[in-house]
């Protein structure tokens, strides 16, 4: 599928960014990226003790702006959990988005946002 392979093209290159700044994660494997149709309130979702994260397919499919953001923020943001998690270990936070969390998003180039905007019905 030419998604799939787009996302992994991309992960690598997010990756790679993430090893330039971190340098330590360079020992780490990328991510890696799967589908999942069943998401549509998560936009993404990252396994970090299985090195795997999903992103919703819907969110691709509904628009063109949904598309660019899945890979312009919420690819770098899941596969930021897992730089997170490579480098620190458990995030402070719950849900991941602690401090270590944050600032990996702020040197990546991101606003350290927890939440999406977009809207896809059931």
């Amino acid at each position: 599928m030419i998604l799939t392979r787009l996302l992994k093209r991309e992960a690598t290159m997010v990756w790679d960014s993430l090893c330039e700044i971190y340098p330590a994660l360079a020992y780490y494997q990328c991510p890696e990226i799967t589908l999942n149709g069943r998401l549509w309130r998560v936009a993404g979702l990252a396994d970090q003790q299985n090195n795997s994260i999903e992103l919703g397919y819907k969110f691709f499919t509904h628009s063109k702006k949904y598309c660019h953001n899945m890979i312009d923020v919420i690819l770098p943001h899941e596969i930021i959990h897992q730089a997170d998690f490579n480098l620190f270990g458990e995030s402070e936070d719950k849900t991941g988005h602690g401090e270590k969390w944050c600032e990996i998003m702020v040197n990546y180039g991101l606003k350290a946002d927890p939440y999406h905007t977009m809207d896809i019905k059931r």
